[in-house]
């Protein structure tokens, strides 16, 4: 596998593991001293960016669907810059429903020997005026 597959593998997993609210294996995606920016909100490390995941899809009605898609992978040695589309869905009356789309602006680190997300910021795309 290269590095830009693996990087898209943990992308997935990522999806996965806040659809499925697993927040331990999520926080293994990201490096130990990680820095996670949404809005005016940052976060530095892994107790921090837990605490931002337990808050925002603790609950199960809080998840839904992660869709992570256009990923653009810029590799320099030990580290690669990530850009990616996501969507996000959410349980509405029993239907799938788009609530949240963004993109994704990453700094990958390879840490003993696989690649970690040491950097995360979410940008909503916000609707046009």
């Amino acid at each position: 596998m290269t590095d830009e597959d693996e990087i898209r593998r943990t992308l997935a997993q990522y999806c996965h593991c806040c659809d499925d609210g697993n927040f331990d294996a999520l926080l293994e995606l990201f490096a130990a001293d990680a820095e996670l920016t949404y809005r005016e909100r940052s976060c530095r490390g892994r107790a921090q960016v837990r605490a931002f995941y337990d808050e925002l899809q603790g609950k199960p009605e809080q998840r839904g669907k992660h869709m992570t898609a256009n990923a653009l992978v810029d590799l320099a040695g030990a580290e690669a810059s990530v850009v990616s589309d996501f969507l996000f869905l959410r349980f509405v009356a029993g239907a799938l429903v788009p609530v949240f789309t963004g993109r994704y602006r990453d700094r990958f680190a390879r840490i003993a020997g696989r690649w970690c997300i040491a950097r995360r910021e979410i940008v909503q795309l916000d609707a046009p005026s």
